[in-house]
């Protein structure tokens, strides 16, 4: 996955504030050493889901500088709070609602019934990235959204069919421990279900 400062600043928002040239520059060296390392610990722990799956009986189908700077230094500890969503659909199925599985639910855990609710366990500031790919026959346009019940829209983006197939989003937040996450496609279509090409990550700065 490569993706351009251009595309990482008009994704993740203005949250320079006036800074000027070099303000934005130092921000944008931010946000590409962020989506290395989450891009590495997302590829490692979706293979592990994958493995975890594979041997199961039951197989599953296939603001601003602060938050980076804080993100990065959390990535950088060997404990890292973070947690890796794979995708729990077939790749021919039209989805609307998506729904995940994971490894290890530790300050996030996955609605048993429908595996589409993502149930937050604990306050915290939180970091969301979150990709999606569409199968390569969809080419109208599709709106992705992660929202919770409490705080609504947190991301949302549209993937020009004609034009591309993955979108890649990201946000810092608060949220509490009684929140909801859900992820939305309209109108709904066939998604990638490899989880190097459509996952959602969560990474907790701190506890509040």
């Amino acid at each position: 996955m490569s993706l351009s400062a251009e595309y990482c600043s008009d994704k993740t928002g203005d949250w320079g504030g006036g800074g000027g040239g070099g303000a934005l520059a130092h921000q944008r060296r931010l946000i590409r050493g962020l989506l290395v390392w989450a891009t590495l610990l997302t590829l490692g722990l979706g293979t592990l889901i994958t493995l975890h799956f594979i041997h199961r009986e039951s197989p599953a189908p296939s603001e601003p500088q602060v938050w980076l700077r804080s993100v990065i230094y959390t990535l950088k500890n060997k404990e890292t709070p973070l947690m890796v969503f794979s995708p729990y659909w077939k790749d021919t199925d039209k989805v609307k609602l998506l729904q995940w599985i994971t490894v290890r639910p530790v300050f996030i855990e996955v609605e048993v019934k429908g595996k589409e609710k993502l149930m937050v366990k604990e306050d915290g500031q939180y970091f969301l990235y979150l990709q999606v790919t569409l199968h390569p026959q969809e080419k109208a346009n599709h709106t992705i959204t992660l929202q919770s019940e409490q705080r609504e829209v947190i991301l949302k983006g549209i993937i020009n069919g004609s034009k591309g197939s993955t979108i890649f989003m990201a946000n810092g937040i608060p949220l509490d421990s009684s929140d909801t996450l859900i992820v939305t496609c309209h109108p709904e279509a066939k998604i990638q279900a490899f989880h190097t090409e459509t996952f959602l990550g969560v990474i907790k700065l701190s506890s509040t």
